[in-house]
């Protein structure tokens, strides 16, 4: 910008540069691929046509939906947790008009492109030696009677040392299903206290060790309900937390252990004294809470004895939130088979969060090019750096 009047016999000295944020709306356009037919006469007088195939890198050749719109439609809805029926009303306003169904057609696409690779992401789930473990409901539209839904399972798996998420949907809370997605797992196995879990207890294969995050709150609420001895037991668990606080990223393990060893098991050692000494009514908040308290004694204290395991559950609990933001929006999956579309989408933008993978990029990028890329090199795709 120059100044307005007249600037002879003015010379420049200088420039100030102001910048400002400007904001486009998402631009949709039509990309036309023009190829061209050939034909040729045969001296036999037969005819051979020649056509080029359409690029490689359109993952839906009978539709008209491109890997950049897959791609910000299902982001839209795992990442920014926007329903379907709100992309549409974006779109409409540029006079884009999608059907409901259109998309949800164009999610199971998506879903079954991104299939052998969550097969992956499940292996290498089931490979590791470290386990924290959670569930979550969902509600799913069963085949019966319309508008009647029934309680489905999200079952969580977090390998917090390499940072990647399984998700499993299944229709109950049973134990046979921590069966079926663990197969041979064999290590630590970190959970709540939920019953289904002690089928860890009844295998050498698995160490179990519980949350010192829900034994805290079990403290904390008798606290808040009027036992005031409890405040004792809360700011115990607080120290305990403090000493983790100290720990460095690059702590070595052994280093962790010692630590423990020394500062963390005499405050333990307190807190279990004092637990079993107190008489309380079994059904108080009080007594629930040193009754589960006691009953975890071991899966609490398993911690003490590695340095590379964890005081408790959160990280996996942190996972669980996109879930729950995402059932206010869309409020339920349509069946079964949308419903673990869900788990492998949260699966797969859980473990890209963890590695600061930009989500649209990579989902983009690998509809454009999973379908030609080599079997055995397919784990390259993961969202992992």
């Amino acid at each position: 910008m120059e100044p307005e009047h007249d600037l002879k016999g003015w010379r420049k000295v200088g420039e100030d540069i102001t910048e400002v944020l400007e904001c486009e709306p998402a631009r949709l356009y039509v990309r036309r691929i023009i190829r061209p037919r050939y034909v040729k006469e045969q001296e036999n007088g037969d005819s051979v046509f020649s056509q080029s195939a359409l690029p490689s890198h359109l993952p839906f050749p009978k539709s008209i939906a491109s890997a950049s719109l897959a791609a910000q439609m299902i982001i839209s809805k795992f990442v920014d947790h926007i329903p379907i029926h709100r992309f549409i009303k974006q779109f409409e306003r540029q006079d884009v008009y999608l059907k409901n169904t259109t998309l949800i057609d164009l999610q199971k696409k998506v879903a079954d492109k991104l299939t052998p690779l969550f097969e992956l992401l499940s292996q290498k789930i089931k490979k590791s030696n470290y386990l924290q473990m959670d569930e979550s409901t969902i509600k799913v539209m069963g085949t019966g009677k319309k508008g009647k839904a029934h309680q489905g399972y999200m079952w969580y798996y977090l390998d917090p040392k390499e940072k990647i998420l399984s998700i499993h949907y299944a229709n109950g809370r049973d134990r046979k299903y921590l069966k079926e997605h663990l197969g041979d797992f064999k290590g630590y196995a970190q959970t709540d206290g939920y019953k289904g879990y002690d089928y860890f207890e009844n295998t050498t294969a698995i160490t179990h060790l519980n949350c010192w995050a829900h034994a805290r709150r079990y403290f904390f609420k008798a606290y808040k309900g009027g036992y005031k001895p409890a405040s004792e037991v809360v700011n115990l668990i607080s120290k305990l937390y403090e000493l983790e606080k100290t720990f460095q990223p690059d702590t070595k393990a052994e280093e962790i252990q010692l630590e423990r060893e020394k500062y963390a098991t005499p405050i333990i050692n307190k807190l279990f004294q004092w637990a079993k000494e107190q008489k309380v009514l079994p059904k108080t908040d009080i007594g629930v809470a040193i009754t589960y308290f006691l009953n975890h004694e071991k899966g609490l204290r398993e911690y003490l004895k590695n340095g590379e395991l964890l005081i408790d559950n959160n990280p996996i609990e942190n996972k669980i939130r996109p879930l729950a933001i995402g059932r206010k929006n869309y409020m339920f999956a349509g069946n079964e088979q949308g419903a673990a579309q869900i788990a492998m989408f949260y699966s797969f933008f859980a473990t890209a969060k963890m590695h600061d993978v930009e989500p649209y990029q990579w989902l983009k990028n690998t509809l454009e090019i999973i379908d030609d890329y080599p079997i055995n090199k397919l784990e390259e795709l993961l969202p992992v750096k």
